[in-house]
């Protein structure tokens, strides 16, 4: 998942997705990478962003590889810093608190020019903010692996997709199939001995945040 949420990245920066006209590349090497929970996906990014020369800031309740950023931050502080960024990647998990937290006024805060990556849950990413966002900064771009929910699954048909600078995967940087699946199987066999023989495990987490 953090090499296909870095795929997005660098596709969207380069415009790969754009058809009907000419499009200006950007330029990642030397800018700031804005990372939105830095758990295994986000600290992973991160570090594949710094070894381009990027600077990184991470935003999270806990970082998974601290080092892996040049400056960490609270959650709360998010409004003030995301206008600094010139790239940023979504990983967080859908909670009471982080659900539509990029909303439309976050969102006018970024610069003018902004690539968006988001790998972590469409309603962190309310859609029509989103898409007055994207038809007022035309040259910032937003790529996507997930979607919103609908009538209780999530639809990959919103009309989003009708504009030059959204782009996306159906939801498939997660889907352990081949030799994807041999390295979450192994983890979680990992976990699993560690609580039998000890008790605790990596990841807790509580069920009563979540959505």
């Amino acid at each position: 998942m953090p090499r296909h949420a870095w795929g997005l990245l660098l596709g969207a920066s380069k415009g790969i997705h754009v058809r009907d006209r000419r499009v200006v590349p950007r330029r990642l090497s030397g800018r700031t990478l804005l990372v939105l929970g830095c758990g295994s996906i986000g600290s992973e990014v991160a570090r594949l962003s710094r070894s381009l020369g990027m600077k990184t800031i991470g935003v999270s309740r806990s970082f998974r590889v601290s080092e892996a950023f040049d400056e960490r931050l609270e959650i709360s502080r998010l409004s003030e810093v995301v206008g600094r960024a010139d790239a940023v990647v979504v990983a967080l998990p859908l909670t009471k608190q982080t659900k539509g937290i990029l909303d439309y006024d976050l969102l006018s805060r970024t610069k003018e020019v902004v690539t968006i990556v988001n790998v972590g849950r469409g309603e962190l990413v309310p859609e029509e903010g989103l898409k007055r966002w994207l038809r007022e900064k035309t040259e910032s771009r937003y790529a996507t692996d997930v979607f919103w929910d609908k009538n209780g699954r999530e639809a990959f048909d919103t009309d989003a997709w009708g504009l030059s600078n959204f782009a996306g995967t159906r939801h498939v940087s997660g889907v352990p199939l081949g030799e994807t699946l041999e390295g979450p199987m192994t983890a979680a066999a990992r976990n699993v001995d560690l609580f039998i023989r000890g008790g605790s495990a990596s990841n807790k987490v509580d069920l009563a945040e979540y959505l």
